[in-house]
Parts: C-alpha cells; sequence; structure tokens
C-alpha cells in the first residue's frame, strides 16, 4: 500500500506522526520530493508500507 502526505512542512511533519502512531505500519520505502507552488513550499512524502492486519483494534491516543 501507498500513502502520501502533502501540504508545508509542520502539518505534513504532524500528520506523518500521527499516522505512525495510530497505524504503526510496517514501512518498507520512503521518498521526499520539494516542489514551489506561488510562494509556498510543499513538501511531498510518499510511503511504502505493509499493513499489519485489520483484525486488531486500532487506538487512539488523545493529549490533554
Amino acid at each position: 500500500m501507498v500513502k502520501i502526505f502533502q501540504g508545508d512542512y509542520q502539518s505534513v511533519q504532524r500528520d506523518v506522526n500521527n499516522w505512525i502512531e495510530v497505524y504503526d505500519p510496517v514501512i518498507v520505502d520512503f521518498e521526499q520530493s520539494m516542489c514551489v507552488m506561488e510562494h509556498h513550499v510543499i513538501v511531498l512524502l510518499t510511503f511504502t508500507y505493509d499493513s499489519k492486519s485489520e483484525t486488531q483494534k486500532v487506538q487512539y491516543r488523545i493529549k490533554k
């Protein structure tokens, strides 16, 4: 499976951290690219990963 994250640096970093923490994927490969759109730098991260068994429960962690 492939997961793609795009946006500015801080939002991509937060989204990747949350995805890894919640789904705990087995990451096989990773690619990073950057481009400029108008006046914004866009970060594009592409992960190739194997998902774990669907029978496991997903645990969401809420930080106060």
